[in-house]
């Protein structure tokens, strides 16, 4: 039987047509990286105070300074470190004071909310919708629902866009979805309200999904097996670039309704493309349309200068042909798949927890840079810069020393750093900076990890089904992640240790799951169940020097189990 990935290996699995190809693609994932992260400015709070409307007359009146109108109206409190600071959230009322004691006790003096709005430094952001619809104090939960509700929008996206390539196509549903993604963007930008904003957000939340799900797949189907990996790599290379860009923009813009129209019209660079990127010959196969398919296979050997294997694909599509007639290939696995068993229900448990784990403190450090002091666009440009690093070297270690120890070390390394910055003064930025950057850079790598390692850790059957619902799960991390950082209202270290407790608990779960690296790929519900759990009985028994009765029949693809360098590999990640 011919698989349509010996066709790949024959005509080239990463030639000039493949990298063209997969370039072209990716494009349209610097806009997705813009508007995932586009909140961080979008919904910017800058410093504010309460507007006192009778201020100004009884400052003309009484000759009032600004300093001494400031210590008029706004109360001190203390912030978390013990110093004194203006209240953001309350003011003094003045019509029940007595003005001429202007310079005595205060603390007798009536105090009452910001009843009429706030003032806003503009020194930084001139306009935000956080300013424009006052999402601050009591409200501020408002600014966390819009991020959450996104991100439910990206959780229906990634599960719609997905079944839709599959029905109409790759290529059609990502333009469609780049095209439906301008459209939201550009409305987005003539929000009149904070419910408008909200449900335009959704539905870009919603396309953006369209766009990056269906790019990735797009090209994952035209690379041989050995590429895959590395193309979602790159994909999430292009998204990374995307995110530095949007904080270039958002220093040169610094109202967030032309922000949001500029990231939006990025769209329209992409629509060009359709010209330029074909559908995936992989997916035209499988609705039955070999021709199509055939003269796209043709062209990509053309352009990596072989040779079209036209025997090899004659045999393809009849093996194609009698596989359909086969009646147990239809076979129908589900969600309940996952848990079915004891020793897979467990992994199943600490993958999703993973996945989850991860785009929390992602998005939570990736969202609030601003938190950390200093500069918030050179905050936000290094918290997408330093993946890079993340990536390169999650890439170098699992191939030398495995997924498992990495993966722990990356997640329980990046947990403390955000840990510790609860020891930091608030005047030593530079280390608050240096250790939340450790934090990011623990989270990128562990996110590059987890998805190459869940696709080995489940076996061929379900391994589509196992990366679908735990990305379903790192959407549900991203829904809860804003809220999470409204803590710092509570006490301003609160979400770095939330996030970096959970990465620390993430990464020592992980312990349990078994190492893939230089083992055969699972291919049955029944060797998933056994993975891990039998190898490390063989390995017991080999190095007492003896041979399992059953050995054969536990490794179906005539591994060595009791060969001690794999039962080092097998049980401790090294």
């Amino acid at each position: 039987m011919v698989h349509y990935d010996e066709i790949l290996k024959h005509v080239g699995e990463f030639g000039t047509y493949q990298k063209r190809m997969c370039f072209f693609a990716f494009l349209p994932s610097l806009s997705v990286g813009m508007h995932m992260l586009a909140m961080a400015f979008l919904a910017a709070t800058p410093e504010h105070r309460c507007t006192a409307p009778e201020a100004e007359l009884l400052a003309a009146r009484y000759n009032w300074t600004e300093a001494e109108l400031l210590n008029m109206t706004i109360p001190w409190t203390k912030d978390d470190e013990g110093s004194w600071v203006r209240d953001s959230c309350k003011r003094y009322d003045l019509m029940t004071v007595d003005l001429n004691d202007s310079y005595g006790n205060r603390s007798g003096w009536n105090v009452t909310s910001c009843d009429a709005g706030w003032t806003y430094d503009l020194s930084q952001y001139k306009t935000s919708i956080t300013q424009e619809n006052d999402i601050v104090c009591s409200d501020m939960w408002l600014g966390s629902m819009a991020q959450s509700i996104y991100m439910l929008g990206v959780l229906i996206g990634s599960i719609t866009f997905g079944d839709l390539s599959d029905r109409f196509g790759r290529k059609v549903v990502m333009f469609v979805a780049n095209a439906l993604l301008l459209i939201a963007g550009v409305s987005t930008t003539f929000a009149p309200n904070i419910t408008a904003f909200v449900i335009l957000r959704f539905l870009v939340g919603l396309q953006c999904m369209g766009v990056y799900l269906v790019n990735f797949v797009l090209a994952a189907e035209i690379v041989g097996p050995s590429r895959r990996t590395m193309v979602g790599t790159l994909d999430y290379v292009f998204f990374v670039l995307g995110y530095m860009v949007m904080g270039g923009i958002a220093y040169l813009i610094r109202t967030w309704r032309h922000l949001q129209l500029a990231i939006s019209l990025s769209g329209i660079l992409w629509i060009p493309l359709w010209c330029v990127v074909t559908e995936s010959p992989r997916w035209l196969l499988a609705k039955g349309r070999t021709e199509e398919a055939r003269e796209i296979v043709e062209k990509m050997a053309k352009t990596n200068g072989t040779d079209f294997p036209r025997a090899l694909w004659e045999k393809m599509v009849e093996s194609k042909d009698k596989l359909e007639e086969t009646p147990e290939n239809d076979q129908f696995y589900s969600a309940w798949d996952l848990l079915r068993s004891p020793n897979l229900a467990k992994k199943s448990a600490i993958i999703f927890y993973n996945w989850a784990v991860i785009n929390v403190v992602y998005y939570g450090l990736s969202l609030n840079t601003s938190a950390l002091g200093g500069d918030d666009y050179i905050s936000f440009f290094l918290s997408g810069l330093i993946e890079f690093p993340a990536l390169l070297m999650s890439i170098l270690v699992i191939e030398k020393w495995g997924r498992r120890l990495p993966h722990v070390l990356f997640m329980v390394g990046g947990g403390v750093a955000c840990i510790c910055t609860v020891f930091v003064p608030s005047d030593l930025f530079p280390l608050t900076m240096t250790l939340a950057m450790i934090g990011k850079f623990g989270i990128s790598a562990g996110f590059n990890i987890i998805f190459i390692w869940t696709g080995e850790i489940y076996p061929t059957v379900i391994r589509n089904l196992g990366l679908g619902v735990s990305s379903m799960f790192s959407r549900f991390g991203g829904i809860i992640s804003p809220f999470i950082a409204l803590l710092i209202d509570t006490w301003k270290p609160l979400p770095y240790i939330v996030f970096g407790g959970l990465s620390v608990i993430g990464g020592i779960l992980c312990l349990m799951l078994p190492e893939t690296l230089g083992t055969p790929l699972p291919q049955t519900l029944e060797e998933a169940e056994d993975s891990g759990k039998v190898a490390s009985l063989l390995c017991r028994a080999g190095r007492h020097g003896e041979e399992p009765e059953d050995s054969k029949e536990a490794d179906p693809h005539g591994v060595p189990l009791t060969n001690p360098d794999f039962c080092i590999s097998s049980e401790t990640g090294l």
